[in-house]
């Protein structure tokens, strides 16, 4: 099994709506796929129409009280299911450090599921801290959408400077260009010409698109409800980049 994460240090970059629609996508292409939404608010699962969060907390997580699988749920698309997030999710940093073992306590948690899934997604919460480094360390890629913009850059800088204090191969991060707006000059220079942190970038990016902001209104991933739209396409072609 291959773990994914969509990970950034800022919200409001397209992180859920790439996990979703790649989670989409790989489960389309044949891949038993798994998307585990970490993140308290729990966008991840509401757009895959779960309305009921986990009613587990991060403290049971940790500590193994109870099997993690049963908290599992199926969706309406084949082969694809969701670990829905949880408001109990808050306290994930603190119950990580409190751990016996917290460098390995989320490959331990997720190692279970490789008898059933072949991809694991991770739809991350924005910041830096415990569960982010557990993150990066348990990932075999870590996908940092980025904006193309000054702000956004930065904080992938900082994304890579945590990595390279704790440790972590630079390899596993691949950061891609997310809600770019080609209207506007300063995106179209930095897709043009991308700095050097972008290097491991796939060719592909993601346009801002309205029908991202429709997902909400149909509770759907892209491809369900505009299948020949030019956002569909490309997180198509974005998951064929990166499987």
């Amino acid at each position: 099994m291959k773990t994914w994460a969509l990970y950034s240090l800022k919200g409001g970059v397209g992180k859920t709506a790439a996990a979703v629609n790649l989670a989409y996508e790989a489960a389309a292409a044949g891949r038993h796929v798994l998307l585990w939404d970490l993140d308290p608010q729990g966008a991840a699962s509401w757009y895959f129409g779960i309305d009921e969060p986990a009613g587990i907390s991060a403290k049971k997580i940790v500590t193994g009280t109870v099997p993690l699988g049963r908290y599992v749920r199926p969706t309406a698309y084949e082969r694809l299911s969701v670990l829905p997030g949880d408001r109990g999710y808050r306290q994930w940093d603190a119950e990580i450090h409190a751990a016996k073992s917290p460098r390995k306590v989320l490959e331990r948690l997720i190692e279970p599921f490789s008898e059933t899934y072949s991809l694991l997604i991770l739809d991350c919460p924005p910041g830096i801290g415990a569960l982010a480094t557990a993150i990066l360390r348990a990932a075999d890629r870590v996908l940092v959408p980025v904006v193309p913009t000054p702000l956004s850059l930065r904080a992938l800088d900082e994304v890579m400077e945590h990595i390279a204090e704790k440790k972590v191969g630079k390899t596993r991060v691949r950061p891609f260009f997310s809600m770019a707006d080609r209207r506007r000059t300063l995106h179209r220079q930095l897709i043009a010409e991308p700095p050097e942190s972008m290097a491991r970038a796939p060719e592909v990016f993601v346009d801002y698109s309205s029908h991202v902001e429709q997902m909400g209104a149909h509770r759907a991933p892209i491809r369900e409800f505009a299948p020949r739209s030019r956002a569909a396409t490309q997180f198509a072609e974005l998951y064929r980049a990166l499987d």
